[in-house]
């Protein structure tokens, strides 16, 4: 069935609910998991190398803890943290990796963009090449 599983991490309390989500999935059917974190791109001005940098930093904090959360699961476990547009890069990483399911939450930390579905999880919904849960 899902031997490979991507969970998208934003920090927030559904993908941390999504993490645990992902994990118990794995353990059940003997697939692996990616921790996934989009540093979205920022525009460019004077001060954006700092802002990405503590952008970046806070991407790794998020993929430390994550990991750390599912650990107990005892499931193959990788993270990775690109940049882009989150919903861009969930549906492109699966498409070239060849993801058998997307977990991800269904509001993140995007505020009111997304007003019944998370504006990320409905766009990762309708384009991605494979299933997708949202966590609620």
């Amino acid at each position: 069935m899902y031997k490979k599983i991507l969970v998208a991490i934003d920090g927030s309390e559904q993908s941390s609910l999504a993490a645990l989500r992902g994990a118990e999935l794995a353990l059940k059917l003997g697939a692996t998991v990616t921790l996934f974190h989009v540093v979205p791109v920022l525009p460019v001005d004077r001060f954006r190398s700092i802002v990405v940098d503590e952008v970046k930093v806070h991407g790794k904090e998020l993929l430390k803890q994550a990991a750390q959360d599912i650990a107990g699961f005892n499931v193959p476990t990788d993270t990775e943290m690109v940049p882009g547009h989150p919903s861009d890069a969930i549906v492109l990483k699966a498409r070239l990796d060849g993801y058998d399911l997307i977990i991800l939450g269904s509001r993140g930390l995007g505020g009111v963009k997304g007003y019944l579905l998370g504006s990320v999880s409905s766009a990762v919904a309708r384009y991605a090449p494979c299933s997708v849960l949202v966590i609620r």
